[in-house]
């Protein structure tokens, strides 16, 4: 007895290629469209993580801190301007410079040693070194507000050395021109 296999019509064995060639199309396009989803999730991740980075924190009434500016920091029982204070302070002044022109608020504190009266003193002098300093580097003394807190709000807890060393510092708030409109 001769078994012989069947045979499959040419036009059905075409037909099976096209069905794989489809399926593997097809799982082709799920993949890339999985990779795209994914990719456009992880762009809209980091969109907002940037956003909330860079959005300003409102501190004092219509004035928010921003990302871009950093604290001046100050020696011990000290309102002079540091040569490393003095760098921070210029990279500040620039970008202020390349912002509207909105209006200053420039804070002073003082970490909790001495006396309230003498911390205020000392908080009031860092400001004014820090707005005379803006001065110099060409923001407008109109533009400028101080504001003394003392040792009213340390930068942090508990009270150490280094919580102290970063208690003494002014801090450059912006006003907040999207709360000023409401």
């Amino acid at each position: 007895m001769n078994i012989r296999s069947p045979e499959i019509p040419d036009t059905q064995q075409s037909g099976s290629a096209r069905s794989v060639a489809l399926a593997l199309a097809l799982a082709a396009v799920g993949l890339l469209s999985y990779a795209a989803c994914t990719a456009e999730k992880t762009e809209t991740r980091n969109h907002e993580a940037r956003s909330t980075a860079v959005a300003p924190k409102l501190v004092d009434g219509v004035f928010a801190i921003d990302d871009h500016l950093q604290a001046v920091y100050f020696d011990l029982n000290k309102s002079k301007l540091s040569d490393s204070a003095l760098e921070t302070v210029k990279a500040n002044a620039e970008w202020i410079k390349s912002q509207p022109p909105y209006l200053i608020h420039i804070v002073g504190f003082a970490d909790s040693r001495g006396s309230l009266k003498k911390n205020e003193r000392l908080a009031e002098r860092r400001a004014n070194a820090l707005r005379d300093a803006y001065v110099a580097l060409g923001i407008p003394k109109e533009r400028l507000s101080i504001f003394p807190r003392g040792a009213e709000e340390p930068a942090c807890q508990p009270v150490t050395e280094d919580c102290l060393a970063k208690s003494r510092r002014t801090e450059t708030l912006l006003e907040n021109k999207s709360l000023v409109s409401r």
